[in-house]
């Protein structure tokens, strides 16, 4: 009798604690103590392959251009951290904004790193690295351009890492529809869109020959 006791109670106070506790709050992306270690090839062509609620785009990277950048974003993309990720501002025709955790466009991986000044002119379809002006101050937002922007609607030091695939039409035909939604007073999309995954796709070094699968 007495076990039967000590088990009613056991249950009772676990059940008081579950209460009081709640659900378990839904873990965010994570953070990163330090810019990720230089790890991107330069000569080897990186793409991405962006899943959205709205369809799909894939986006050439330009490590050339951009190796600091590039390799941010390949470090962060394979640790999962932009899928789910909202699309927190739209400027209809000029660029889409995501990559920002908090949704507020303030929002960091929990590093920054130096601005790479572009190398082309802006063009629709780049993934530009969003920043505050400030030296240093790269992160993991960035701008995805509905069309050709002059450096009076973006500023001239902003990095572009990627140009969407040349002549894709199921790219074009998502970024059309992502830069159509419907918005509310602050920019924001009235109903969601999310970057539902970004798969990255490896290319092969020119220096690598059938042998090795290339």
């Amino acid at each position: 009798m007495w076990r039967a006791i000590v088990i009613a109670l056991v249950v009772a106070i676990a059940a008081v604690a579950v209460a009081a506790c709640g659900e378990p709050e839904p873990e965010g992306p994570p953070t990163f103590a330090a810019e990720p270690e230089m790890t991107v090839e330069e000569l080897r062509p990186y793409s991405a392959v962006f899943t959205t609620s709205l369809g799909r785009m894939t986006f050439n990277l330009v490590p050339q251009e951009a190796p600091r950048a590039v390799n941010s974003f390949l470090f962060l993309a394979q640790e999962g951290y932009y899928d789910g990720m909202t699309v927190h501002r739209v400027v209809p025709g000029v660029l889409v904004e995501t990559g920002d955790p908090t949704g507020t466009g303030t929002g960091d991986p929990g590093y920054t790193f130096e601005i790479e000044p572009p190398q082309q002119p802006y063009r629709r379809g780049d993934l530009v690295m969003a920043n505050s002006g400030a030296p240093n101050s790269n992160g993991s937002r960035f701008y995805i351009l509905l069309s050709d922007v002059s450096e009076d609607e973006l500023p001239a030091n902003a990095t572009i890492f990627a140009r969407v695939k040349e002549n894709h039409t199921p790219s074009q035909t998502t970024l059309d529809k992502i830069g159509g939604v419907a918005l509310g007073g602050d920019s924001a999309p009235l109903e969601e869109v999310t970057v539902q995954t970004v798969q990255i796709n490896f290319g092969c070094l020119p220096s690598m020959t059938i042998y090795s699968g290339c």
